[in-house]
């Protein structure tokens, strides 16, 4: 047995050996210093896997490095802590790419080799694929005509399920005035339905509740798909779950459905299909990763937002008091069946006008961005990239991140209380109090330094789904609170873990649903809700504001 157990140990201390010289031999001195290597390569992975993103936000207040290397097998990860860096990092974006990073995805979705061919052509240019189709659909996603329709489509999803929930109080046997629902998967269920009816259009696959619940299955999954070069062998539900989905936008796309698709739908065929010559089969899978995009974090965003206004009471007395200050009232005479009942009364709202008239909902929508946000940045190197003069290098092949978590608790960048959530600080000093903040207008704020919000993204990257994510989010906020009052069935809000958030998630999803009581403000009331349109942009991000409210594309 001794012999044995001295084997183990001396192969052990060998190997122990033979990784630590490999890291000192394969570490430039030029690079930003690499930590964690007590244990070479392993323990970066474990505390990554342990801790998630706060790992990162550790590892800042530990080192208070600039920017570092995090050593693990086979891959180097430059994690940038520095605000200052960022600006000089996104200007490098053809050789920072994201753009490697979406065109190593359509292996996930399962792309043609053709079509990887052409998605991963011409990198470092602007004008290859994966690098041009961002900025080629902006001007479909940034205020004007084809931005509100799809705002307005997704509108009158919520409209309709408004009524249909004070419908359902009013009928609901056993508990008259009210409707339980889980406030996530409600939530879940509110995003995808406005979001894909919006996006495709009337021929929307996704109205197939196979194909929704086949996607919900392989948004799970997606990271675990792509980690894994043999995932259909390994993964076969994940893989089936894939293929019901990819066939359903296949057969959308060969059918014309995207033709009275969303402009944003129609413009991404153009540019896949007209300009690139991507198969009509390629570009229906290529929108699976489109799905990914235009769900994947904005249904647990919503879920966030939805929580921070209904759980505390000062926030849900500002943000009401905003919202009802643009509802207009009209009397009007019951008909048929209602004139029994006398008059009704009718309240309308325009909400387009809350971008401009209602800060406090705005900066709370912000706050939760910059508070819940987890999205880690990632780039990758595709060429060496020196930095200060030459003192600071870079390697080809390398991952860099920029996490939002590090970024949104910096106290340089927000202040002392970085780590508080605060639904004004976003708010300008003249915003109107509710009644209900405890915090008052004089409160004296750290003005937010908007480069380190990074929700989303930031640079040549900039998410170009920002202003109808912002919208959606804010117009489903804006209903529930003018309609319903959401009472927890627990009888208090207890702060919802996400211990089992999936790792690709860029806002927590929570491990278990919050049951909820949504009941009506004001049975007889009635609404009318329009959506008037809008030519400018929400100033959410610090590129949408050097540009004035026009959209940065």
């Amino acid at each position: 047995m001794a012999p044995t157990v001295s084997l183990v140990l001396g192969g052990l201390a060998a190997t122990y050996v033979f990784l630590r010289v490999l890291l000192t031999l394969t570490q430039d001195a030029r690079e930003p210093p690499a930590i964690l290597t007590d244990i070479p390569f392993v323990q970066p992975l474990i505390g990554m896997i342990r801790e998630k993103a706060g790992f990162y936000i550790r590892l800042r207040d530990e080192t208070r490095l600039p920017i570092y290397t995090l050593r693990l097998p086979f891959q180097r990860i430059y994690v940038v802590n520095a605000t200052e860096l960022i600006p000089v990092l996104q200007k490098q974006w053809r050789v920072i790419s994201f753009a490697a990073i979406a065109a190593d995805a359509g292996n996930v979705v399962g792309i043609s080799k053709e079509g990887l061919e052409i998605m991963k052509r011409d990198l470092t240019s602007e004008h290859g694929f994966s690098t041009s189709w961002p900025r080629y659909i902006m001007p479909t996603m940034a205020p004007g005509p084809d931005l509100d329709a799809i705002n307005r489509r997704a509108i009158e999803i919520y409209v309709d399920e408004m009524a249909r929930l004070r419908a359902r109080a009013a009928g609901e046997e056993g508990q008259p005035g009210k409707v339980v629902v889980g406030l996530w998967e409600w939530t879940r269920r509110m995003m995808v339905d406005s979001t894909t009816e919006a996006v495709w259009g009337p021929e929307n696959p996704y109205r197939d509740p196979a194909v929704a619940d086949a996607w919900k299955t392989f948004e799970a999954g997606f990271l675990t798909m792509s980690m894994f070069p043999l995932a259909w062998l390994l993964f076969p539900k994940l893989h089936a779950a894939r293929e019901v989905a990819a066939r359903a936008m296949i057969d959308y796309m060969r059918r014309g459905g995207y033709k009275t698709a969303s402009g944003l739908v129609r413009r991404r065929v153009e540019h896949h299909c007209d300009l690139f010559g991507l198969s009509l089969d390629d570009v229906g899978r290529g929108e699976l990763g489109n799905t990914f995009a235009v769900l994947g974090n904005t249904t647990p965003c919503a879920l966030w937002v939805l929580y921070q206004i209904v759980s505390d009471d000062r926030v849900l007395a500002d943000v009401r008091a905003e919202l009802e200050a643009l509802v207009e009232e009209e009397v009007v005479e019951g008909e048929e069946e209602e004139a029994e009942d006398g008059p009704t009364l009718v309240s309308s709202i325009d909400l387009a006008r809350i971008k401009e008239s209602c800060p406090v909902l705005l900066s709370t929508f912000q706050e939760t961005l910059r508070f819940r946000a987890v999205n880690p940045g990632p780039r990758v190197l595709l060429e060496d990239v020196s930095l200060d003069g030459g003192r600071t290098l870079l390697k080809k092949g390398a991952m860099l991140m920029i996490p939002a978590p590090v970024q949104h608790t910096d106290t340089d960048a927000w202040g002392d209380d970085a780590r508080q959530f605060d639904h004004r600080r976003f708010a300008p000093p003249s915003a109107g109090d509710g009644g209900g903040s405890a915090q008052g207008n004089n409160k004296k704020r750290k003005k937010p330094n908007r480069v380190a919000f990074r929700a989303f993204g930031g640079g040549h990257v900039l998410c170009p789904g920002r202003h109808f994510a912002s919208t959606e989010i804010l117009s489903l906020a804006a209903l529930l609170v003018l309609q319903f009052d959401v009472v927890p069935v627990a009888g208090r809000w207890v702060e919802p873990t996400w211990d089992n958030s999936p790792a690709q998630a860029g806002f927590p999803v929570i491990d278990q649903d919050i049951p909820v009581e949504l009941r009506p403000r004001d049975p007889r009331r009635k609404w009318r809700v329009v959506y008037s349109g809008s030519d400018k942009a929400m100033n959410i991000v610090a590129e949408d504001i050097s540009a004035g409210g026009r959209g940065a594309l």
